[in-house]
């Protein structure tokens, strides 16, 4: 009797388990019996439906477009394949647009009847499809889907979270009440609306300027600005420039330089413009990623603890049309970029870097130490203009945006044909020609990747065997330059600065300059890479 009942027991929990198990699946049933998939689509179904993590009802419509953007396509959908395929499809006729709307009408039906399109979403849809909105059925799924996808991202008890952590980080604070009522209303209808009630942010539409750059440019810099009365400015002026660098690929790349007083000082910052074309300066698109250094700039002379962010505009939004910036310190923005969901801030350096002032008293001890002797005053002059106009990290960049100063280049070749030969000529230049070889040659024989360096320094003959490693410089190539100099006993010696990548930056300067810029701290050198860090 006992072994019976133990049978009977299990035979219920497995049929209780087979049940369970047949009314969680009942929609999936009520979509093969609906036609809506066929049943060796299933497979594939149910890995999509995992795929979007669970099984809401917008889990059923990401595994029903999936399957029909496979029948079409053959693949998946991504980003990624949907920018390779181009669906196309004529206009339909009067006729063939009604059989179509009759056919869409039918397939919301069937949607409505599994229970994965609800009575608001149902009316919604029907509306666009008596509008003529969809040529053919993957359009209309698609157009459910993303709309369910973005639902489900924007959910209520979702955006009350990420409130919370705003009001955790205190970036949002006074405003925390109206941004929850805000959720509450639907007011929140694309992540960057948040920046709405953030303490120290702003929205930029572009679309509510005038496309004149001389209107549009100012607005958007005051606006900017407005997130921090210590950022108001008068002054303002700019010019558009073409790009040296640039303007090799085509004639529609220009800079734009930017000029404004704050707190009694003028600041300039330089960010890239692109107009419609090279006879429109009114219509053009400012780096965003560059434009609001300049309030950086600000803050760093008035040694804020904070810095402006760029904020990226996702969603329906994404596009220059708006810009977001925030201002954060340092904490709030790893706070903010730890976990991105709804905001991301641009990464900014809280490091101190030199002030306006600091950069122009730099400027000056590397005239007084004879390193400018050798360039002449527009040079000279031009490098002062550009050590206000970019962002200087340190004091490396600042003698950087004087001419043969500062040779950079990149350890991993991308001249493979000449490497070393090009690097030689490079080192003569920041030399000002006191290190001055001739006859230079290394061409490589062949696939070979080894090559021998040649070059006459007056009547002396030099020779290095050195390699490429992959595409990677031979460091013994450095050593040999330095001893070639210190045979010769020119005033100078190569010294080589830090970066902190690849990249490798090398200076020339006499012992005395080296000492006087050592101890005053006027350049990092490569050595102090830990002792600054």
């Amino acid at each position: 009797m006992k072994g019976l009942i133990s049978i009977l027991a299990l035979l219920t929990l497995m049929l209780s388990q087979y049940i369970n198990a047949q009314s969680q699946d009942s929609t999936l049933q009520k979509l093969i019996d609906q036609k809506l998939i066929e049943q060796k689509e299933v497979k594939d179904f149910i890995k999509n439906q995992k795929d979007y993590n669970g099984k809401n009802a917008t889990s059923y419509l990401y595994g029903l477009f999936q399957c029909e953007y496979k029948r079409i396509t053959g693949h998946f959908y991504s980003t990624f394949i949907a920018n390779m395929i181009s669906i196309e499809n004529e206009k339909l006729s009067e006729e063939e647009q009604k059989k179509e709307n009759q056919e869409l009408t039918d397939y919301l039906s069937k949607l409505k009847s599994c229970e994965i399109v609800n009575e608001k979403q149902a009316q919604y849809f029907q509306q666009q499809i008596n509008i003529n909105s969809y040529d053919f059925k993957l359009q209309f799924i698609q157009d459910i889907t993303f709309r369910a996808l973005k639902a489900d991202y924007m959910a209520p008890e979702k955006l009350k979270d990420f409130a919370n952590k705003l009001k955790d980080y205190k970036i949002v604070d006074t405003k925390y009440q109206s941004l929850v009522a805000a959720i509450d209303k639907e007011k929140i209808q694309e992540p960057i609306d948040f920046l709405l009630y953030c303490e120290k942010s702003t929205i930029i539409n572009t679309k509510d300027y005038s496309d004149k750059t001389e209107v549009f440019l100012e607005a958007i810099h005051k606006k900017t600005a407005s997130v921090l009365p210590i950022l108001a400015f008068t002054d303002f002026e700019y010019k558009i420039v073409l790009d040296p660098e640039m303007s090799a690929y085509g004639d529609n790349y220009y800079n734009c330089i930017v000029s404004l007083k704050s707190n009694g000082k003028v600041y300039k910052q330089k960010s890239g413009f692109y107009p419609s074309s090279k006879n429109d300066y009114s219509v053009g698109e400012i780096e965003i990623q560059n434009y609001y250094q300049i309030f950086n700039k600000i803050l760093i002379d008035l040694h804020a603890p904070y810095r402006v962010h760029g904020v990226p505009v996702f969603g329906d939004n994404s596009s220059v049309n708006q810009i977001g910036i925030m201002v954060l310190t340092e904490e709030q923005e790893k706070k903010l970029n730890k976990y991105v969901t709804y905001l991301s801030a641009s990464y900014e350096d809280f490091r101190d870097k030199p002030t306006s002032q600091e950069i122009e008293n730099a400027i000056e001890e590397y005239a007084k130490i004879g390193l400018f002797l050798n360039l002449a005053a527009d040079e000279i002059n031009k490098g002062r203009e550009l050590a206000t106009e970019l962002e200087m990290m340190n004091y490396n960049d600042v003698l950087s945006a004087f001419p043969n100063m500062i040779y950079s280049f990149d350890i991993e070749f991308g001249n493979l044909k000449d490497p070393y030969a090009e690097l030689v000529r490079e080192f003569s230049k920041i030399s000002h020609n006191e290190f001055n070889p001739m006859a230079i040659s290394n061409n490589f024989a062949g696939q070979r990747r080894k090559t021998t360096l040649n070059f006459k320094i007056e009547n002396k003959s030099y020779s290095k065997k050195l390699k490429v490693d992959g595409n990677w410089i031979d460091t013994n190539f450095f050593d040999f330059i330095q001893s070639v100099v210190k045979e010769n006993n020119y005033k100078g010696q190569f010294y080589s600065l830090y970066t902190g990548d690849q990249l490798t930056k090398v200076v020339y300067l006499t012992n005395t300059q080296y000492d006087y810029i050592r101890a005053n701290k006027l350049l990092l050198f490569a050595d102090q890479e830990l002792e600054e860090e």
